[in-house]
């Protein structure tokens, strides 16, 4: 009988540990099971937040984007700034294959670039649902997800800009067209022969020259103009000095103080970033003299009796203080002798290039050749402008 209690007793202690035992892995299996809950729901948030960015992404981007099965090419995903400039709704646009909403061909170029390069950017036109055009600035970059393949685009639209840069160049153009038009043509008489040079770095140029007769047809005055900079600034620039120095043609004075009027004078259009070099000349036929005047011009070529090459001139810019520091030129001239005047982007390739120990500057004909011949074969980097006088 003991031994059977003894037993029992035994038994009892054995279920009661291994009670214990299944109690203690109970509860280690519900933590476990609860830490694998939370990190299942940690993991579930995490996703749900990256979800969540990725849409407001699309939601919320200036640009629109679309993204692109890359074996059909059909459009995926949508978002709503791709349907505003498409002129879609949400359920037209998706599954519209890529060529329905290109204009050009090349779209499918670029995206097979983008899917063998990772990336690709280009502008390009896309028709609009209501059948307008838009110009889109267009990258696109492969994706990756699971075992598939896509491209992610994005369009800005640039229509507007591209209306604006396209008017602005027609402005431009016109003021080119109407500067070239205000410029004096070649001329030949019994004294003298003028030829001209003038080709603008851009379509407009911060060059300028004239001439005209004075004083009954006795004199020859004019002027060649370099005002610093390119554009329309620098072209209006330089249409006000163009309308000092027709004033200047009216006055009884000085060459010399001519130029210090228009000096004070010009410092009203400039700003502080602003100045010109100018060389103003007067052709006494009836004295045979030549006088000048450089205001920067920093040289000009001639043939005469003084003088045979280039000719090293100076003198303080037009339009940056008011008394300039200047001095007037008095040469005497004759039948025959030639002057070259020219500005910065002619006297810059002739110090590159050099004259031809060939070249004969009383030549008149070979050597104005030889100079148009310079800047259309040479990289040029500024506006390049001659004025060309022969005395016959």
């Amino acid at each position: 009988m003991g031994q059977i209690v003894s037993m029992l007793v035994f038994l009892l202690i054995l279920c009661g540990m291994a009670a214990g035992w299944l109690y203690r892995r109970n509860l280690q299996l519900a933590k476990l099971v609860a830490q694998q809950s939370q990190e299942t729901i940690r993991q579930a948030e995490v996703l749900n937040a990256r979800n969540e960015r990725y849409r407001a992404l699309l939601r919320q981007s200036v640009d629109g984007i679309i993204v692109l099965d890359a074996e059909s090419w059909r459009i995926q995903e949508a978002n709503e700034r791709f349907r505003k400039i498409m002129g879609f709704h949400e359920a037209e646009v998706v599954w519209l294959h890529i060529q329905d909403l290109a204009i050009s061909a090349d779209i499918m170029t670029d995206l097979e670039q983008a899917l063998a390069t990772g990336e690709n950017r280009a502008q390009r036109r896309f028709l609009r649902k209501d059948g307008q055009s838009v110009t889109v600035e267009f990258s696109a970059t492969r994706i990756s997800y699971g075992n598939k393949m896509a491209v992610v685009a994005t369009f800005r639209d640039i229509t507007e800009q591209v209306r604006l840069q396209e008017a602005l160049r027609k402005d431009v153009k016109t003021a080119g067209q109407v500067q070239r038009s205000l410029l004096p043509a070649d001329l030949d008489t019994g004294q003298v022969s003028v030829r001209t040079i003038f080709e603008p770095h851009h379509m407009v140029s911060g060059d300028f020259f004239h001439y005209t007769f004075i004083k009954g047809g006795q004199v020859l005055a004019g002027y060649m103009i370099d005002v610093a900079g390119h554009g329309l600034g620098t072209a209006l620039q330089t249409a006000a000095l163009n309308v000092l120095m027709q004033e200047t043609y009216l006055m009884d004075s000085p060459l010399i103080d001519k130029v210090r009027w228009i000096n004070q004078t010009v410092m009203r259009y400039f700003t502080e970033e602003t100045f010109a070099a100018m060389i103003c000349f007067e052709f006494d036929f009836t004295s045979t003299t030549l006088t000048l005047v450089p205001t920067g011009i920093t040289g000009f070529f001639t043939a005469s009796e003084a003088n045979n090459g280039l000719v090293k001139t100076g003198g303080s810019l037009l339009g940056i203080i008011p008394e300039l520091d200047i001095t007037e030129l008095v040469l005497h001239v004759k039948t025959g002798d030639t002057f070259y005047f020219v500005t910065d982007g002619i006297l810059d390739l002739v110090e590159v290039n050099s004259l031809p120990a060939s070249l004969d500057l009383r030549d008149f004909d070979s050597t104005t050749k030889w100079f148009n011949q310079l800047i259309k074969t040479n990289r040029r980097w500024d506006d390049a402008s001659g004025l060309f006088i022969k005395l016959n």
